[in-house]
């Protein structure tokens, strides 16, 4: 007799143990020693919003915009570069992003008509700025922003280009 009413609360504990096993691993006091991705990316809790003009039309690619709030000299020029060879990489991906400056005072003379350049020291800018927090872009800064025109991760300038070429490889896979 005690087998029957015994066999349902051991159904529900084999079918529902784990679950909650996991959920009590996450987020309770374990889940600080779960691992996390290694790199120096930053998910951005909320996600920034670009300007219509500065999102493209409804095909956007991915953008891959290094970001500066001072002039845009010969570090600004080594940075770029390097999100070239990211992009470069990504072989028959590369025409799925597109690479963006954006910077302040006079536009840089760099000679890439791939590169899509943008002022934050204009109207339209200085919202983007004030949105992304325009002290962290003092030194410069990565981003990544999605085809539906948001800022979604961030990275420091002098990021690795094997993290940053990893990451535009998972979301360019997940996003096909």
């Amino acid at each position: 007799m005690k087998h029957k009413t015994f066999a349902p609360w051991l159904v529900a504990l084999v079918c529902l143990g784990p679950f909650a096993a996991a959920l009590f691993i996450y987020y309770g006091p374990l889940g600080r020693w779960l691992p996390q991705l290694p790199g120096s990316r930053e998910l951005l809790a909320e996600p920034v919003a670009l300007p219509a003009p500065w999102a493209g039309d409804g095909e956007a690619p991915w953008q891959l915009i290094y970001a500066r709030m001072s002039r845009c000299e010969q570090q600004c020029a080594q940075h770029l570069g390097r999100l070239l060879q990211v992009q470069l990489a990504l072989g028959r991906d590369q025409d799925r992003v597109q690479r963006a400056l954006w910077h302040v005072g006079e536009r840089p003379a760099l000679d890439d008509p791939n590169l899509t350049v943008h002022a934050l020291d204009d109207g339209v800018g200085r919202g983007v700025a004030e949105a992304l927090g325009a002290e962290r872009l003092r030194d410069g800064r990565v981003y990544v922003a999605d085809p539906r025109g948001f800022v979604i991760l961030s990275y420091p300038p002098d990021v690795e280009q094997k993290e940053l070429l990893r990451d535009l490889e998972r979301l360019l896979t997940g996003s096909k």
